[in-house]
């Protein structure tokens, strides 16, 4: 039996007996574990939401706009077929036949002639649209790929696969390098294999349930199956959007994520949803996409906007990146002393727990408290413990300085690196040169050019959005902008690291926002906006009154 759940972004949620199948075991129960935001928490109390309630909801959103989707399909099926002229009419050599048998007259003017070509275009065209129609078994798997999209987290989320990750290939060159939906992909076919109840319910599910597990782990990271009918080609834009980054995953945690930070999006999913249709795309006759209405356009700006705003606000907030750099240096210190056991006997480091999901599946937001409580007399277990004792305390990092917004800062981050390290008695644990990049997800181009419009009562043609200043003058022109940050570590360095890092600033061109003239010209301004504003308000006022004599 199906069951309902109650979310406090969706509301009543029910799920298929397969999907509870899949939540009820230890693989997908870890991500209750596992924060959504990592560490934002530190800095917003009530961001507490995890991987957990975030994949239900992308589950729901996806089974929502899957059927969504069929039935736009349908009523544009149906509305396409009412025409009795394409009934007649056939192919292209019905036509001819009429012709031969002198009923030529029943078409009457040439615009009649053209009028059947239309209807006979649309019969062709309906047949493309059956190709197209989605089983229930397809929207069954992709309700299981918005389950899944994210098991293969690790602890504090995009901390240890990115940070964390990064950190480690620094350290060793020869560390392969992966990505959390890489063991997403992994998980599942674990998943399977550890519950033998899991792999009889996908067994007695689907007919061809090795196939189906395939087209699950493409639908969670969007791979297109270039051997697979490319009219189904839109369900690989539901979970994981390659074309143009609007996917419910993002829907679910802008919403999920705005609840938790007490922050509002202007940005209505469900609005967007109900707009959605399935269309040939106009640079692809044969392959599908989910298209949009016109309208909608400047709702998708607001997605993107809500964006940038989590990003500046939270994801990537000054006191949110210290606590990450922390506990990833935590990991770091700790990776070499802290030793799991497979079930084969093998020992594993957290490192390369990926590889091994038996081990990978114990990694979760725990793994601090583990460090802490490990008894081990090496320098750099005692460094990782005071770490994140230091972090409970808020005793972080220091922000020494921070660069103006360029498009692209390239790679003076590494360089910058570099110069303090060679120029200085700096080392590498006493600062840390951080890249900021704020986008709408597709780096410098604008999303909206990627996302296809319909109009009104236009069945048939779809196009690509344009350019943000033929749609309003008060839309973005530039897509992405980065900053350079620099962390202290070290209280008793941080004097030479300020001296050096301003003068390499000003030396290659990018302005420090602790620069005196940036902050006498930003102060000027307040100041001028101040006394115009008091000025319009003493204008306004009206003169004392005069009593008649």
């Amino acid at each position: 039996m199906s069951k309902i759940l109650n979310d406090p972004i969706h509301g009543t949620i029910e799920l298929d007996p397969l999907l509870i199948r899949i939540i009820d075991t230890p693989q997908f129960q870890r991500l209750r574990n596992i924060k959504q935001l990592g560490g934002c928490y530190f800095v917003y109390p009530s961001a507490s939401h995890n991987r957990f309630e975030h994949s239900i909801g992308t589950c729901f959103l996806a089974g929502r706009l899957a059927c969504q989707l069929q039935k736009r399909l349908d009523q544009i099926i149906e509305k396409l077929g009412e025409n009795d002229d394409i009934e007649k009419l056939g192919e292209d050599d019905d036509i001819e036949k009429l012709r031969e048998d002198d009923d030529i007259e029943k078409l009457g003017e040439d615009d009649d002639i053209e009028k059947l070509g239309e209807d006979n275009e649309k019969k062709m065209y309906v047949e493309k649209l059956k190709k197209a129609e989605m089983t229930d078994d397809d929207k069954l798997c992709i309700e299981i790929a918005g389950l899944c999209h994210d098991i293969g987290h690790g602890p504090y989320s995009h901390l240890f696969d990115r940070l964390f990750m990064k950190a480690m290939k620094e350290k060793d060159p020869s560390m392969e390098e992966w990505k959390h939906e890489d063991v997403s992909r992994m998980m599942i076919d674990y998943m399977i294999d550890e519950n033998k109840e899991l792999a009889e319910a996908f067994e007695k599910r689907f007919t061809d349930w090795k196939e189906k597990k395939e087209f699950i782990k493409d639908l969670i990271d969007g791979t297109k199956n270039k051997k697979e009918n490319k009219a189904k080609n839109y369900m690989y834009e539901i979970v994981a959007n390659k074309r143009n980054e609007i996917d419910v995953d993002k829907m679910d945690y802008f919403a999920r994520d705005c609840h938790g930070l007490g922050m509002k999006s202007n940005f209505d999913h469900l609005r967007y949803i109900s707009q959605c249709r399935v269309m040939f795309s106009s640079d692809k006759s044969e392959e599908t996409t989910i298209a949009v209405r016109d309208k909608e356009e400047h709702n998708l700006y607001e997605l993107f906007h809500t964006r940038i705003g989590l990003f500046r606000r939270a994801y990537y907030h000054k006191v949110t990146k210290a606590v990450e750099l922390m506990l990833t240096d935590a990991l770091v210190k700790a990776n070499e002393h802290l030793v799991f056991t497979t079930h084969k006997g093998e020992k594993i480091k957290m490192s390369t727990a990926w590889k091994h999901l038996d081990v990978y599946e114990e990694l979760t937001d725990n793994i601090f408290e583990r460090i802490l409580i490990k008894n081990n007399e090496k320098e750099d277990m005692k460094k990782a413990q005071e770490l994140i004792k230091n972090v409970y305390k808020r005793k972080l990092y220091k922000l020494v300085d921070e660069t103006s917004p360029i498009k692209e800062i390239e790679g003076k981050h590494d360089i910058l690196r570099d110069h303090l390290l060679t120029t200085t008695d700096l080392n590498k644990d006493d600062f840390a040169v951080q890249k900021v990049t704020y986008s709408y997800g597709k780096k410098l181009e604008n999303p909206i050019t990627s996302v296809y419009f319909y109009r009104k009562d236009n069945y048939m043609e779809c196009f690509q959005g344009t350019r943000s200043t033929m749609t309003s003058l008060f839309l973005p022109e530039t897509f992405q902008e980065e900053i350079l940050r620099v962390y202290s570590k070290n209280d008793e360095k941080i004097d030479t690291l300020k001296k050096e890092t301003t003068e390499w600033l000003k030396q290659n061109g990018l302005s420090s926002v602790n620069d005196p003239a940036i902050k006498q010209e930003q102060r000027g301004s307040a100041e001028d906006g101040s006394k115009t504003k008091h000025k319009s308000s003493i204008e306004g006022m009206p003169g004392p009154s005069k009593r008649p004599k």
